[in-house]
């Protein structure tokens, strides 16, 4: 044997615990808001600003109570504007272990304190 094929079987060796060894993220489920209280509401848009750099946002419709995906609608146009290339920006309510948190399309975790949810069922 060359030098290069002994040193396969000793390469493999030292790579295979890697292969076993491969944790997962935190486990997260879909979820929904308990309750879309004024106090709950709040919270989520506050959050939802700083995700989205706004100090303001609009809501899309649905439920948070029944659906697990919340969209901030773009700003609204300027009165010299006609039409916007801007899109909604899509969240989802997830369960992180008992944490509620919003997931953006980029897999970006954003905690939403005091607001609690339950897992979504269809």
């Amino acid at each position: 044997m060359t030098p290069s094929k002994r040193a396969w079987p000793a390469l493999l060796a030292s790579l295979w615990p890697l292969a076993a060894c491969q944790t997962a993220g935190p486990a997260d489920a879909p979820a929904v808001l308990e309750s879309a209280d004024d106090a709950t509401m709040a919270t989520v848009k506050s959050v939802l600003a700083a995700a989205v750099g706004r100090a303001e946002i609009t809501l899309g419709p649905g439920d948070p109570t029944a659906s697990p995906t919340l969209t901030v609608l773009p700003p609204p146009l300027h009165p010299n504007e006609t039409r916007s290339p801007a899109k909604p920006t899509v969240f989802e309510l997830r369960l992180r272990g008992e944490a509620c948190v919003v997931i953006d399309g980029l897999n970006e975790a954003y905690p939403l304190p005091g607001v609690a949810c339950r897992p979504f069922t269809k």
